[in-house]
């Protein structure tokens, strides 16, 4: 398929940059005006996205429409199944990247469902996900895993390994942890304290 193409790119926050999608749409042959940005959108749903409207608004009869990552482009089945209906509808193809996609071909079809669907999936477990903004973090009580060993048997285990007193497996025998929990606690960043 040799049709012109218009590119979508995507970036969640204002602050993110689309430099790289850029790049990708010029890789591709897609010519820097026909490339149309949304900027501070999760695209999880379509309202506001005047980047989105311009781009689709862009393409015609034999164009591709193309995007670097199908979750630039929706991250809400219903709402991409509209949009590749419409875009079929008016004999525009779908690009992902290199590949294009006819929404009229039940391989195309089912492959662009599927990316719907996990892109829906990735964006509902993104909202689960604890922002870090809590009252846990903010009073200092959500700090990540905890170390296996406490501080003064690390310190211990520091003293007595660069002493020569006993060696890596000995330790982790005493201790009951792993060679490597050892080794991190001799070789890693806290042993610099």
């Amino acid at each position: 398929m040799n049709g012109a193409r218009v590119g979508y790119a995507r970036c969640s926050t204002d602050e993110q940059y689309v430099v790289i999608q850029t790049e990708q749409f010029l890789a591709l042959g897609v010519p820097a005006d026909r490339i149309y940005i949304g900027r501070g959108f999760s695209g999880t749903t379509r309202r506001n996205r005047a980047g989105l409207d311009q781009a689709l608004a862009a393409v015609w009869d034999g164009t591709v429409f193309t995007v670097t990552k199908f979750d630039r482009f929706a991250r809400n089945m219903a709402e991409a199944n509209d949009i590749l209906t419409d875009l079929s509808g008016r004999g525009v193809l779908f690009g992902l990247g290199a590949s294009v996609y006819d929404w009229n071909d039940p391989f195309g079809r089912l492959f662009l469902q599927t990316l719907a669907m996990v892109a829906e999936f990735e964006a509902n477990i993104g909202h689960q996900r604890p922002r870090g903004h809590g009252p846990g973090q903010r009073n200092g009580k959500l700090k990540g895993k905890q170390p296996k060993l406490p501080e003064p048997a690390r310190r211990s285990i520091r003293r007595r390994y660069a002493e020569g007193e006993v060696s890596l497996a000995d330790l982790a025998l005493e201790y009951s942890v792993g060679r490597s929990t050892i080794h991190r606690i001799i070789h890693g960043p806290e042993a610099c304290r």
